[in-house]
């Protein structure tokens, strides 16, 4: 049996984290009109503050690699703002800015 379990600190790299959990990127489709992230969203995150490193939902960097609709971006002033809300909700429960990822995409040409 392992010495080690979910719950355990683990260093990556430079990076220390409270625990082994890594929250894989999983697009929601929660974006309100514009592709901008929501309250939703932000709670939706907020409530994972705990785990070890989030890695955001696929994030679109340009109108043009967007490729599901409802998903939000990161091209934008009033987007950028939406993922503030959403950082600062992280923040507030604990979870530090370096350990929650955004995951930036272009999804291929044939799916847009």
């Amino acid at each position: 049996m392992s010495k080690y379990s979910l719950f355990t600190p683990l260093r990556l790299g430079a990076i220390q984290i409270p625990n082994r959990i890594i929250m894989a990127p999983l697009t929601r489709m929660r974006a309100g009109a514009d592709n901008i992230p929501t309250a939703t969203n932000a709670e939706y995150y907020a409530q994972r503050a705990p785990v070890g490193v989030i890695i955001s939902e696929g994030t679109a960097i340009s109108p043009n690699a967007n490729g599901y609709p409802s998903a939000p971006g990161i091209y934008t002033a009033e987007q950028i703002a939406g993922w503030r809300v959403i950082t600062d909700a992280v923040h507030a429960r604990g979870g530090p800015d370096h350990r929650h990822k955004l995951d930036q995409w272009s999804p291929p040409r044939w799916l847009r």
